[in-house]
């Protein structure tokens, strides 16, 4: 195996992937276009399947430290804030193999980043905006940057999130479409909350059109709040933006008070607004010696909370190929092969939870059975045993 592995993206699935392969010893670059490497501020949830994939990553014991196990995940009625789902989740180590935790997404990026620097001090290049992929008849890449720098690699794989360089250039797939719905996010501190709110837990408002999630962070020093609601179209010239948040309050203020209380003790002025694109996935993950893994090849809608689960497992499944076979080209494809059935699955239950969830009765969501990644099955999955 080449030595020269290039990683476009220091996102979570870009960093753990990283990790995995300098703790075999591989030499790697990650190419990040950023300037500076931070996450914005907000919260990162961690089904058993994640959590199985960064303990083999040797990071797991300070995760469970760090993060917040909540004990349910209470869903209710957005108006009258009766219960319509309470799942219970106090004995998830004992039979999905693992912790559900919950975390500042912050802290999970330093985590990564931290380790892979005591490993390989110079694999994270800060700065380096991919523009142009092409390669040669030896099948070596040649990485064309904004700043006019070049960098070459035996082995490319697009970390690069859902607006994917790597994906543009190597796969030439169409641009992602507008789902229909925007999301606000923002944390606040226990202080502007009060100790009377923060409460453990998950808490999850459904309403026709819209919802509001809400859970602790930081061992509820931090309350982390995502709301969701439909629209017409997305018109802002990036996907990732800032919304007034006197703007969210008001498309929530008939929500319950356990809701509103969080969006009134917000202090700032705005907080982060994007609008939800999809897209399908890739039909072959696989071009040469080329991949892509997490949003790059196959962007999760967040209504099963698996968008970083995946890119994880990912990371740990293409990572454990790249190390038990020699050569590159059987590697990717035992990496592809292991992946495609299960991601299928998992972006196919993504596209349909915004509907079953935002659903004109919400009282239905107490009539109907409950659709979590553990009543699907998912989380019993481990990342580092799969067969690949």
């Amino acid at each position: 195996m080449a030595d020269r592995i290039a990683i476009v993206g220091a996102g979570i699935g870009g960093l753990a992937l990283a990790l995995g392969l300098a703790r075999a010893g591989k030499r790697l670059r990650v190419y990040e276009q950023a300037p500076e490497l931070r996450e914005i501020g907000a919260g990162v949830s961690l089904s058993p399947n994640a959590v199985k994939g960064l303990r083999y990553l040797g990071v797991g014991e300070r995760l469970e430290a760090m993060a917040d196990e909540p004990p349910t995940q209470v869903t209710r009625h957005y108006a009258n804030g009766k219960v319509l789902v309470n799942f219970r989740r106090h004995n998830t180590r004992e039979q999905q193999g693992a912790p559900y935790l919950q975390a500042h997404r912050a802290d999970l990026h330093d985590l990564l980043r931290e380790r892979l620097a005591a490993l390989q001090p110079d694999a994270l290049v800060l700065d380096k905006e991919l523009t142009a992929v092409s390669d040669d008849p030896a099948g070596v890449y040649l990485l064309g940057f904004a700043d006019g720098s070049q960098a070459g690699a035996d082995l490319l794989i697009g970390a690069d999130g859902l607006k994917s360089t790597v994906r543009r250039e190597v796969f030439s797939e169409p641009a992602p479409e507008f789902s229909g719905f925007v999301a606000w996010r923002g944390l606040v501190t226990r202080d502007e909350l009060g100790a009377e709110q923060s409460r453990p837990g998950s808490m999850v408002f459904v309403a026709p059109g819209r919802m509001f999630v809400r859970y602790p962070v930081r061992h509820g020093a931090l309350q982390n709040f995502v709301a969701f609601s439909r629209a017409d179209n997305w018109t802002a010239e990036g996907w990732s933006q800032t919304g007034d948040i006197v703007s969210v309050r008001g498309v929530f203020s008939d929500f319950h008070e356990d809701a509103r209380v969080v969006l009134s003790a917000f202090s700032g002025r705005r907080c982060h607004m994007w609008g939800l694109f999809s897209r399908r996935p890739l039909p072959r993950w696989v071009r040469g010696r080329a991949t892509v893994l997490g949003d790059a090849a196959h962007p999760m809608l967040p209504w099963l909370g698996q968008g970083a689960a995946m890119a994880i497992e990912d990371a740990v499944i293409l990572c454990r190929s790249l190390i038990e076979f020699e050569e590159a080209g059987e590697a990717l494809c035992r990496y592809e092969h292991a992946r495609r059935e299960r991601v299928m699955v998992i972006h196919r239950q993504s596209l349909l939870g915004g509907d079953r969830l935002m659903q004109q009765d919400p009282d239905e969501l107490a009539r109907r059975p409950v659709v979590t990644e553990e009543t699907l099955g998912l989380s019993h999955y481990d990342p580092a045993t799969e067969p690949l």
